[in-house]
């Protein structure tokens, strides 16, 4: 087992440089990537991004809140939390994060695969009265843990022993993390309802092949007839519940992930600012500009140029002793 297990905590001018690559890069590599995928990411609300939008993926993912205020949308259901507000996201669950306005929310992202921790023998007591119920939402919890309740204080132990372990990376660290792991696993065993039955949110699993349609083909036209089918409502019925769901239009929140794309291009690449919105999703430039400065109050290649310079300026040097 390769020892990647990580702490990712950069600068700010690299935090800044990395803050809307944190989904892309959470959704497309991470969880790919081969060894002992548990990484935490360190975020803060607003500097890094304004909100990460609803989404889902197939990996267990923790939130725990440092400081501040924000909130957190499982299944579309808002959820206030604050410093020491731990949420357990199983796979499959709809998501999302946004901070409250005026305020700042510091949090780490905790993202791993079950998989890792099932040991591929027969009979496994652990995948089959943990990992299995924790992967199908079988195993019935209190998601948004906070500071004062049991099953928090287990939890907080679990995941604070196993940042330690990863921070410090002696030898065999990954040991430490996964046996940390394991009892965070064991915290939420322990304190499950017995025989409660989990009843999935109809909503959230009718527009979850939406997201996923965003998510892939966000390049292409995606019509609101088009979404809706997949949703399996009628137009008019599924703007009321995006909307109702969401807090904005499906159009709106498309715009905003094309957006979201093409600022990471506007980085990362060369491409001309035609080329950028148009594999964005956008068939007109002016249009384009427009939405892009309305997000990110700049237009587009004025933007680039910004972070070019922020990438050229030199690290902080550490301060004697540090």
């Amino acid at each position: 087992m390769a020892e990647s297990a990580a702490i990712e905590g950069p600068a700010r001018s690299a935090r800044l440089a990395a803050g809307t690559d944190y989904e892309r890069f959470r959704e497309r590599k991470l969880h790919e990537r081969p060894g002992f995928a548990y990484v935490t990411y360190l975020c803060t609300i607003p500097l890094d991004f304004d909100r990460v939008p609803e989404h889902w993926h197939d990996q267990m993912e923790v939130i725990y809140v440092k400081a501040g205020r924000g909130v957190v949308s499982l299944d579309f259901e808002r959820h206030e939390v604050g410093a020491g507000t731990i949420v357990v996201v199983c796979p499959g669950r709809v998501h999302a994060i946004e901070g409250v306005p005026g305020e700042r929310m510091e949090y780490e992202n905790i993202i791993f695969s079950l998989e890792a921790f099932d040991s591929r023998m027969e009979d496994d007591w652990c995948r089959d009265n943990v990992l299995v119920p924790l992967r199908e939402g079988t195993l019935s919890f209190d998601c948004v843990l906070r500071p004062g309740g049991a099953l928090h204080d287990e939890a907080a132990r679990a995941l604070d022993a196993a940042d330690a372990a990863s921070a410090e990376r002696g030898p065999g660290y990954t040991l430490a993390v996964k046996g940390s792991v394991y009892l965070f696993f064991r915290a939420l065993y322990a304190h499950a309802e017995r025989g409660a039955a989990v009843a999935p949110n109809a909503v959230a699993e009718r527009l979850k092949p939406v997201l996923r349609e965003v998510k892939l083909h966000f390049d292409k036209p995606i019509s609101v007839r088009e979404a809706a089918g997949l949703a399996g409502y009628s137009a008019a019925h599924f703007m009321r519940v995006f909307r109702r769901e969401t807090g904005q239009t499906f159009v709106s929140y498309l715009r905003a992930y094309r957006l979201s794309e093409a600022e990471a291009m506007l980085r990362r690449t060369s491409e001309p600012i035609s080329a950028v919105a148009e594999g964005c999703g956008f068939d007109s430039v002016p249009y384009f500009t427009r939405s892009f400065r309305a997000a990110y109050g700049c237009a587009p290649l004025a933007y680039r140029k910004r972070w070019a310079a922020a990438a050229a300026e030199p690290a902080p040097k550490a301060a004697p002793g540090g």
